[in-house]
């Protein structure tokens, strides 16, 4: 049985991925805060913007889960404000959730990740690829997932002369609550945003492509958002 591990399975995207791997026969190990209420998951609590928690979690899974196929580093959070009221706490808050948590982790597990041939996903955004209009008082969230783009193609390097890969998806506008959970920005049209459960498909194919195929950076988006 392959098992993926899972940052922030407990709800939105990644508890879709987490169901869709889990139907398909696949074990997965969630890493939230909160746990996952999946059935057959199987969680690890973490609060991945601190580094005592992350450490715990990374022995963990070294002693418990060390026999892993894919890595998906999932988690984020808007860290939504205006400017000129950007509070420190928070911007460093979100760049340990976005940035550092997951190059953290794959840098920790990377012996591992090369020893079992695993796979890196890393769910970035298409707001990393360049400025989009609309995306105002979101400096901490832009920045961040562009950091994170940055460390996937530095891993990349490092992955060449494996067998492991690492797929950076480019994740455009689908329904979730990450607005309304930091700033109550409820979603009032679904309708027009990607379906998480067929997201979680894509991420199972990208999964299960046969080695010698390497989809290094694939952008995901809604209709006509493109450019």
């Amino acid at each position: 049985m392959k098992t993926a591990i899972i940052t922030g399975a407990s709800d939105g995207l990644g508890k879709a991925i987490a169901k869709t791997l889990i139907d398909s026969g696949m074990k997965v190990i969630n890493i939230s805060r909160s746990k996952s209420d999946v059935e057959g998951i199987e969680n690890i609590t973490c609060d991945l913007s601190s580094e005592k928690d992350i450490e715990k979690t990374i022995k963990i899974i070294k002693e418990k889960y060390s026999n892993f196929d894919v890595l998906i580093n999932n988690a984020a959070i808007v860290g939504y404000s205006k400017l000129s009221d950007l509070e420190y706490e928070k911007f460093e808050k979100t760049w340990k959730i976005n940035t550092i948590a997951p190059l953290y982790l794959i840098a920790k597990l990377f012996d591992l990740i090369v020893k079992n041939e695993a796979d890196v996903i890393n769910i970035g955004t298409t707001h990393s690829q360049h400025a989009h209009p609309g995306v105002e008082n979101q400096l901490a969230y832009c920045s961040t997932k562009y950091g994170l783009r940055g460390g996937s193609y530095n891993i990349s390097n490092e992955l060449k002369k494996t067998k492991s890969r690492l797929i950076h998806v480019y994740m455009g506008g689908f329904q979730s609550k990450m607005h309304e959970k930091d700033y109550g920005n409820v979603m009032t049209d679904p309708e027009n945003w990607m379906k998480t459960t067929d997201l979680a498909d894509i991420i199972k194919y990208l999964i299960n492509l046969p080695k010698q195929i390497e989809i290094s950076e694939i952008t995901i988006n809604r209709k006509g958002r493109r450019g």
